[in-house]
């Protein structure tokens, strides 16, 4: 088991050490690891690189067991404690960005008082990775930027948020009616293609005829606003991410843009019927006051 989680938390994050910090262990217990269960399978889990590790297409094929294998005890611990007499329900939530910003502190304390039985896992996971995840078995529902164009998932729109463009404090700000060319030949830290509002960012720009000149491509907003901060380039934030940056100067922000990217939870159309995720659906309704 503990090499399956090594596993499934290196594919997650491409890089031991942060797979070794997740799992609260070292790097090179999570090298032996790895080793052991590439071994054991007879083949390579990855790819080897400077950059970190990628998961090679054997490796790709068994993940998806993995998770399930993760689910599956996670379902025969619940049981375990419902035979004990101490019946708790683990549900398992991704998290696209951070907690502030997806009112988790109001989303704990409505399941402490409306669910006491509920034990809450909360997994970081990403949009474009959300409906991987949530058939893997890895969550049960979860937080995600965009449409999930799929007929298995059950979607809840619960907000819209308006793209902003963060860029370091020491480009001054632009003059009036300067606008987007104020941009325009600046080096841009730019979304991977798998993000949910890489197309639409895309073609915002082109038609304004405007090809912004991209340096890089990043998928975390932490690691995106930090970039930013230290003076690489400038780049596309939803606005209350971006107004977290913000605090303190850190960065500057331009709020010119004129397209939103929806911020939606689901869960698996099948479980509609489960009383308990109705629930917690019912509990995200109101925080939002959808």
């Amino acid at each position: 088991m503990y090499h399956i989680k090594t596993f499934v938390e290196i594919a997650e994050t491409g890089i031991l050490t942060e797979a070794a910090a997740r799992l609260n262990t070292s790097q090179p217990a999570v090298s032996a690891q790895l080793k052991a269960l590439e071994e054991e399978v007879g083949f390579a889990l990855f790819y080897r690189s400077a950059k970190g590790m990628s998961i090679t297409e054997k490796g790709t094929e068994l993940l998806v067991e993995a998770k399930h294998i993760l689910a599956s005890v996670e379902d025969f611990h619940r049981k375990a404690l419902a035979l004990k007499g101490e019946p708790t329900d683990i549900v398992r939530i991704g998290l696209n960005t951070e907690g502030k910003t997806l009112r988790i502190d109001r989303f704990i304390e409505s399941v402490a008082d409306s669910l006491p039985q509920v034990e809450l896992h909360f997994l970081n996971t990403k949009s474009e990775d959300f409906l991987t995840d949530l058939s893997g078995g890895k969550i049960c529902a979860g937080f995600f930027y965009g449409q999930v164009q799929h007929p298995s998932v059950h979607a809840i729109k619960l907000h819209s948020y308006k793209m902003t463009v963060v860029y370091p404090n020491s480009w001054g700000a632009p003059e009036e009616g300067q606008s987007l060319d104020f941009f325009a030949d600046k080096p841009w830290i730019w979304t991977t293609r798998g993000c949910p509002f890489y197309k639409q960012s895309i073609d915002y720009f082109r038609g304004r005829g405007m090809v912004p000149q991209k340096i890089m491509y990043v998928d975390d907003e932490s690691l995106i606003g930090e970039l930013v901060q230290n003076e690489i380039g400038c780049s596309l934030l939803a606005e209350p991410i971006a107004l977290g940056f913000a605090e303190n100067h850190r960065l500057r922000i331009w709020r010119g843009l004129d397209f939103h990217v929806d911020l939606h939870f689901g869960y698996p159309k099948e479980k509609r019927s489960d009383p308990l995720l109705g629930e917690i659906e019912a509990l995200v309704k109101r925080i939002w006051k959808v």
